[in-house]
């Protein structure tokens, strides 16, 4: 297993180094585009990567749609059965004549029913209720938004409320709201109650009939033609006289889909919302890096590095699906690529490294690297026909599965393809590396590595060297973050045994203190009375 490591990651930094060179063709990135809202953005939703954005990172009041990130947080803790019930505080924590679904102290509803009743009618006391019911208190639940917004990326924003009332210590910029309305979508359940126009809310204290409630988000709804778009999946509207008019959006053409986000609007948030998505849609493309570029995807498939393949079992993977996000007026053959081991913490379990791509010096997207399987240890050896490599016994270059010529009239015709050449077979070993030498580098790379002997053990130690340092550092980190919290653990239950004795932290230290100066004293005492007997 760690040759297959070893082969596939020389590979991957041998290919980033031949390819990250400067683009040679045009890098233009469409701007032209006005607002009328202080602030609002378009986000790629798959990649994450602005698009446009006028103040991004400017803070504001963000009235309801704080209600996407409570929606979050309860859809990833909360099963949609469980049971919530309303307290006094949920109920009446609320700004007067502020929206509400209608219900009492002492009502009870489904989790279900509680996020309709918060996204739909944008209800407050269903926010409360839900953030008490998550965390205990609506204080300790705001703790929660503001952790997961900050692994999300959020750096500019503060939350101090499940639902978006006026508060001082409660602010997001566009970017941060993009990044949580984006990851909102991600959720299935979420993006199916967005997108939901009529819901009947189930019998309660003052609406023992039930309460039909329908979305404030106009650009849903059938009835309203001036705002309304197919296109657009969902979101969620706010306002309050601070915040003013503020409306996020997910919507999907084809395989694009885009996030907006508008804040600080007078009444222009259905306006610049529509203008964010023209942009965005008219002048930009998401393309699945598999099926124009093969230089990662094909490592895994037909590689062989000195005669041994690696497509059995492969442990490194990246993922097909990755995108990247470019304008309709470029080509994925102007992107450059780079390796990064800098893995996010959004990244999913088992990143090693991420495959950056750029256009110009503007990043568009990126794939993890990750382990397929388990893990490899530190302990296994490495084979020795991977070590002992004869340049005169190399095995020339194989065929590989050449891909199709894309359309002329397609859109994507424009993508690149790489075909690969058959190599001729049975050449001399100087032939095949002349030969080899006169193909494109990308070519030579997905198919066969043909290096020196004494090159190739000297690149294997190196890149030996840096997973060795890669698991030790990992496994160090693990081991004094457990140690951290073991100690933690212990000083809680030793704060806790402390205060059901009736005892302070302050009165048990000067206790010890005290005991070990009398230990001392003993100590040196009966040392002392020692030292006579023996005289």
């Amino acid at each position: 297993m760690k040759r297959r490591i070893i082969s596939l990651l020389l590979c991957l930094l041998l290919l980033c180094g031949f390819f990250c060179t400067e683009a040679l063709a045009s890098t233009d990135w469409p701007d032209e585009l006005y607002l009328e809202s202080d602030a609002g953005i378009v986000m790629d939703a798959d990649t994450g990567i602005v698009l446009f954005g006028k103040n991004i990172h400017d803070t504001y009041a963000p009235a309801s749609i704080t209600k996407v990130l409570t929606a979050l947080i309860v859809l990833e803790r909360c099963s949609l059965d469980e049971t919530v019930t309303f307290s006094y505080n949920a109920v009446h924590n609320v700004e007067a004549n502020s929206t509400s679904a209608g219900y009492e102290t002492g009502d009870r509803a489904s989790v279900k029913d509680c996020l309709y009743a918060l996204l739909l009618k944008s209800a407050n006391e269903s926010g409360n209720a839900l953030a008490e019911h998550v965390a205990g208190s609506i204080e300790d639940f705001a703790d929660l938004m503001n952790e997961r917004a900050r692994e999300l990326g959020c750096e500019d924003s503060h939350f101090n409320n499940p639902s978006g009332l006026n508060d001082e210590n409660h602010y997001v910029s566009a970017y941060d709201m993009a990044l949580i309305t984006r990851a909102a979508f991600e959720n299935e359940i979420f993006s199916k109650i967005v997108a939901t126009t009529y819901y009947k809310l189930p019998p309660s204290k003052n609406n023992p009939e039930g309460l039909g409630i329908s979305p404030g988000n106009r650009m849903v709804k059938r009835n309203f033609p001036d705002q309304y778009r197919p296109d657009v999946i969902g979101g969620k509207t706010g306002y309050t006289s601070i915040a003013l008019n503020t409306l996020v959006i997910g919507a999907q053409q084809g395989d694009t889909k885009l996030v907006t986000v508008v804040l600080h609007s007078r009444s222009t948030q259905y306006k610049d919302t529509k203008r964010l998505l023209d942009f965005g849609f008219s002048n930009f493309q998401s393309v699945r890096i598999a099926d124009y570029d093969q230089t990662f995807s094909s490592i895994g498939d037909d590689l062989k590095i000195a005669g041994l393949p690696t497509s059995t079992d492969q442990v490194l993977s990246i993922n097909p699906d990755s995108r990247i996000i470019l304008p309709k007026t470029a080509d994925i053959s102007e992107t450059t690529i780079s390796l990064d081991y800098e893995v996010p913490l959004s990244a999913p379990e088992g990143t090693i490294g991420c495959v950056n791509y750029q256009l110009g010096e503007r990043p568009v997207g990126q794939a993890y690297l990750t382990f397929k399987d388990s893990l490899p240890t530190l302990n296994e050896t490495l084979p020795d026909e991977l070590l002992e490599v004869n340049p005169a016994s190399m095995a020339p270059a194989q065929d590989a599965e050449s891909v199709p010529a894309a359309d002329p009239g397609d859109t994507a015709g424009r993508m690149r393809s790489m075909p690969e050449e058959p190599a001729e077979s049975g050449p001399a070993p100087q032939e095949a590396d002349e030969k080899a030498a006169s193909r494109s580098v990308r070519d030579l790379f997905s198919i066969s590595i043909p290096f020196q002997s004494v090159i190739f053990k000297a690149l294997i130690a190196v890149l030996a060297l840096v997973l060795a340092n890669y698991f030790i550092l990992n496994t160090i980190k693990k081991n004094r973050a457990r140690e951290e919290a073991a100690l933690l653990e212990r000083r809680r239950r030793r704060a806790e045994r402390l205060r059901e004795a009736g005892i302070s932290e302050a009165e048990f230290d000067l206790m010890m203190q005290e005991k070990r100066q009398a230990a001392a004293y003993d100590k040196q005492k009966n040392r002392a009375g020692s030292g006579r007997a023996k005289k």
